[in-house]
């Protein structure tokens, strides 16, 4: 898989995080594609087939620029990659927090420029 998050509106960088054990999988895996949910500093999309279970790196609070491997804790068939841009919803003021856990697996540099993308847009990573 390629390091890149490509959405209509721009086109991003990923550094991946080489330390998170399990980035093998993700970049080993095809493209993936969803569709772009902006919700109060971040960016996420949900698909189906990334597959990867927990492996105690799972976390709730994350850096602002974090790409987040998650899974839903009420629907075990559904997993997401958010794009962390600033105070989330669920944060406290200081740092992004998820709604539930999940694993940092890599860093966009350029985060300012993921809050471009709408709501609705198509997103690819890979």
């Amino acid at each position: 898989m390629n390091a890149i998050l490509q959405a209509e509106t721009t086109k991003l960088t990923i550094i991946w995080d080489d330390s998170c054990r399990i980035i093998q999988q993700v970049k080993n895996s095809k493209s993936l594609e969803g569709t772009a949910t902006h919700i109060q500093g971040e960016v996420f999309f949900y698909q189906y087939e990334l597959d990867i279970p927990f492996n105690g790196e799972e976390r709730e609070v994350f850096e602002v620029g974090d790409v987040v491997y998650w899974r839903s804790q009420t629907d075990a068939t559904k997993f997401g990659i958010l794009f962390m841009y600033g105070n989330t919803a669920y944060g406290d003021g200081t740092k992004p927090r998820t709604s539930s856990p999940g694993i940092k697996i890599g860093h966009i540099a350029q985060h300012e420029a993921i809050q471009q993308i709408e709501t609705g847009e198509k997103v690819i990573l890979g």
